[in-house]
């Protein structure tokens, strides 16, 4: 009877310990632009795609000549322009990279820079006070403005995100809570003027925060990325999507600022529908996301876009934020032959699964004609807050036009 018993609680503790809830599974990494399946098709065709081949060997052999030299991780003390604020953009750059290097080629030689460089940012990050150089917007610790925090942390949770299984369970739960965590508080819970705001800064916040909880597999964080810190709508990336474009794609700072502006709104968005396709992001708001691609081409002359507000006026349509726009807008639905007129334009794609679809339809038909005709797009929320009227003569770049 003893024995009858026994066996019996053995099958009971055993079906117990095999059910999982949905909040237990974690996610398979990489799990935000990079995917399983879009490494393992890269793996198997990227040497015959000549455009996507040509990116990744110049990525490898400038991460190749980084990984040789001692990395620097500087204490902050430099404004804009200055040399830690330099070198810590350079890092984060060179963390993505090398996380994608390591995804695509599976050497760990490109795990263990990035495991190296993030350890020593952990060392650092949460006895750091606010930047030496902080001014008038909201202080980061590594840069001067909080909005170069989220660009860092943007990159680095894609960076974190290659390397998440070549790491240990010590040494997550370490650069989590002493670099990822922290940071992702610094930027929403000790900033929520900042991340509540319906701004470019605002935008570059909620995407670094919910790209990372995706990472971290935290639906708190999630969550607060896509409906403000009070999950009440009124801030966050909803928000951000209903009241920055109008209804024509225009972002309502102006071409070179949607050029800024469309990176973190592209990365995040793709994330979402990596982790929450039942979302459906690309579609809302009538597919709001993909008219703003299209639209930050129609505001251009000659490549360069029209210096509308306080823009550089050499930022153009090569910039590397629109060809994220690009091949991720394209690789949606792959139907598109204005996107693929942009990207033969660029001569350049992002090393993704959407970098290599738009690599391959170009390879099959290598030129394209991208329409720029003469037309008004709306400004605000409702479209009814004024215009950008566009004259041209002709429908192809290099004609007259007057905006």
């Amino acid at each position: 009877m003893k024995s009858a018993t026994f066996f019996f609680s053995t099958i009971v503790v055993l079906v117990i310990q095999s059910v999982v809830t949905p909040e237990q599974i974690l996610a398979q990494h990489p799990t935000l632009i990079l995917t399983e399946k879009g490494v393992g098709a890269i793996r198997n065709e990227y040497q015959s795609v000549p455009l996507f081949k040509n990116k990744y060997d110049r990525v490898k052999q400038k991460i190749d000549a980084v990984i040789e030299q001692p990395i620097q991780v500087p204490v902050p003390k430099d404004a804009g322009g200055g040399f830690t604020h330099e070198r810590h953009k350079a890092n984060y750059t060179e963390m993505l990279e090398a996380g994608t290097l390591f995804q695509i080629s599976e050497n760990e030689k490109y795990a263990a820079f990035i495991k190296k460089m993030l350890l020593a940012y952990a060392d650092i990050y949460v006895n750091l006070p606010l930047h030496p150089e902080r001014k008038h917007n909201p202080a980061g610790k590594l840069f001067w403005q909080s909005l170069n925090e989220s660009v860092w942390l943007v990159h680095v949770a894609q960076a974190y995100d290659c390397i998440y299984d070549y790491l240990s369970k010590t040494e997550r739960k370490h650069l989590e809570t002493q670099l990822l965590r922290p940071c992702v508080d610094l930027l929403s819970e000790q900033n929520p003027e900042t991340f509540n705001k319906i701004h470019n800064h605002g935008t570059w916040s909620v995407a670094a925060v919910g790209m990372t909880g995706y990472v971290l597999n935290d639906k708190d964080l999630v969550e607060k990325a896509l409906k403000g810190l009070d999950k009440s709508g009124k801030g966050g990336f909803y928000a951000q999507l209903d009241q920055l474009f109008s209804p024509d794609g225009y972002y309502t700072e102006g071409p070179y600022y949607q050029r800024y502006a469309l990176m973190p709104f592209i990365l995040f968005a793709q994330s979402v529908e990596t982790n929450q396709p039942e979302l459906d992001i690309f579609s809302y708001r009538n597919g709001i996301l993909q008219k703003a691609v299209n639209c930050i081409f129609q505001l251009s002359y000659n490549g360069k876009f029209f210096p509308i507000n306080d823009a550089i006026k050499e930022k153009g349509i090569d910039s590397p934020e629109i060809i994220y726009g690009v091949d991720i807008a394209y690789a949606r639905n792959q139907d598109s032959s204005e996107l693929l007129a942009a990207a033969a334009i660029q001569q350049e794609v992002i090393l993704s699964e959407q970098g290599l679809i738009v690599a391959k339809a170009l390879k099959e038909k290598p030129s394209y004609k991208f329409p720029l005709p003469s037309q008004t797009l709306s400004d605000g929320k409702n479209g009814n807050s004024g215009a950008v009227s566009i004259l041209r003569d002709g429908k192809n770049n290099g004609k007259t036009a007057v905006y």
